[in-house]
């Protein structure tokens, strides 16, 4: 009765030891924000908040607003992605409505009326956090390792008779 209660222990162990092993790719979220990039410039920065949620038409309101360094005054925004304006494009504070993920730049004047840009490196990386095996060796390591547990048991076991 030892003897097969100690398979039955390294069968339960295998099988046990093989669940993280094939773990499933972690879900995405079905409700969530649009991301919102903002990019400064020379002349000043600039802020947004969510108004609302994404409703059922797929639209999410967005407020943005300029913020500009001393010695600098708004002069227009430049969006890139799926939007609408609430507003004009010249207003320091403005309202959006938009429908997938957008790009914002807010532009600047100087005091000479020479408008500042700038650029910056944005992550357009899609690749999100996964659960399971670091790589794809390691299940077939920890399976062949278990089975080769279950056949020294196996083995054990015969000879002892």
């Amino acid at each position: 009765m030892k003897k097969i209660s100690a398979m039955l222990v390294v069968v339960l162990m295998l099988m046990i030891s093989m669940v993280p092993a094939f773990a499933v790719v972690s879900p995405q979220a079905t409700t969530y924000k649009y991301d919102v990039i903002l990019i400064p410039s020379d002349g000043g920065d600039g802020t947004y908040d969510f108004v609302t949620d994404i409703d059922e038409n797929g639209n999410q309101l967005v407020d943005l607003e300029a913020k500009p360094k001393p010695g600098y005054e708004f002069d227009h925004w430049e969006i890139d992605g799926p939007y609408t304006p609430n507003g004009e494009m010249t207003d320091p504070k403005l309202n959006i409505t938009i429908r997938g993920d957008v790009t914002v730049v807010p532009y600047f004047k100087d005091a000479k009326g020479q408008v500042e840009t700038g650029t910056m490196n944005i992550d357009n990386s899609s690749k999100s956090p996964q659960t399971g095996a670091a790589n794809d060796v390691l299940p077939y390591a920890i399976i062949i390792l278990s089975v080769a547990a279950c056949g020294a048991a196996a083995i054990k076991l015969v000879k002892s008779k």
